[in-house]
């Protein structure tokens, strides 16, 4: 699948994603990007990239819409919703099936310094799947995971070790790779960074057939260079390639499933013909034909 191959091409599977691989400074809940990404820029007053824990928060806001149809960030969610990978949990959506589910709570229990936490018991399963999808097994078997869905929630509520950890995850794995690909094309305004991180949340951000740096290099190809991205036509044309991409995936057998999500760029397409470049709140969007707002 296209995330896992992220993870497999990024050397993060095998369980690279510990002890030091994940970046030291736990942020709170829904303060994932509050480190620093931008370089100088992030420094400049006034700027509106997501460097800006306020238009990152607004970005989350819109992905978690196509996510979870809420604009709150579900760190206690979970369940298999039958997309072939296998259980789905957390802020982003981590699966058992692609190993960033593996990689949190690997990164939550080694939080807990030793103690026995509500899913130390999920390990070896957990472990057990990821290495047979390595080898090509199914990626939807939940074998040894029952109960574990009520087993997060509770975790999720009662631990903040847990959310903590998804937080580190998702900043390493997603969010601060789609801004390092922000930063090779020049990619400055909130919007182009969102549709970016939306994208590498979903595709992952690798060179694998579906990933966010191949569907990068091919509307650069198109378009004739990254110049100006923002607003040179080029947020148009990578969006028309993510739809291509959607439609048409590498792996046929996962075709219907990218199929729905075809509304997440319609939603992106409408922000940028609206010029919502800076992702200013409040924020009115529809996705799928359900209407969302953020205040901020």
């Amino acid at each position: 699948m296209n995330r896992r191959s992220f993870l497999v091409l990024g050397g993060l599977v095998g369980g690279g994603l510990v002890g030091g691989a994940v970046l030291a400074g736990c942020q709170q809940p829904g303060s994932a990007g509050g480190a620093r990404t931008g370089g100088a820029q992030a420094d400049i007053a006034g700027v509106t990239d997501l460097a800006d824990p306020a238009r990152l928060r607004t970005a989350e806001a819109v992905i978690s819409s196509f996510e979870n149809s809420s604009t709150e960030l579900p760190y206690a969610s979970a369940q298999d919703i039958g997309d072939g990978r296998g259980i789905t949990a957390g802020r982003a959506g981590f699966t058992s099936g692609t190993h960033d589910l593996l990689a949190v709570v690997r990164r939550y229990e080694e939080s807990a310094g030793g103690d026995r936490t509500p899913l130390t018991g999920y390990l070896p399963a957990l472990t057990a799947i990821d290495a047979a999808v390595t080898a090509g097994g199914d990626g939807g078997d939940t074998t040894g995971l029952e109960g574990f869905p009520a087993a997060w929630r509770e975790a999720s509520q009662t631990d903040p070790r847990l959310n903590r950890a998804q937080d580190d995850v998702y900043r390493r794995l997603y969010f601060e790779p789609a801004m390092a690909q922000a930063r090779r094309i020049g990619m400055t305004s909130a919007l182009g960074q969102l549709v970016l991180l939306d994208s590498a949340v979903q595709h992952g951000t690798g060179t694998d057939p579906d990933g966010l740096a191949t569907m990068i290099d091919e509307t650069t190809e198109e378009h004739g260079g990254a110049e100006q991205p923002d607003r040179s036509g080029w947020l148009e044309e990578f969006l028309e390639v993510r739809r291509a991409h959607l439609l048409d995936p590498a792996d046929a057998e996962t075709a219907e499933v990218w199929r729905r999500s075809v509304p997440r760029v319609d939603t992106l397409e409408t922000l940028l013909a609206e010029e919502r470049f800076d992702l200013a709140t409040p924020l009115d969007w529809t996705f799928a034909g359900q209407p969302f707002h953020f205040a901020g």
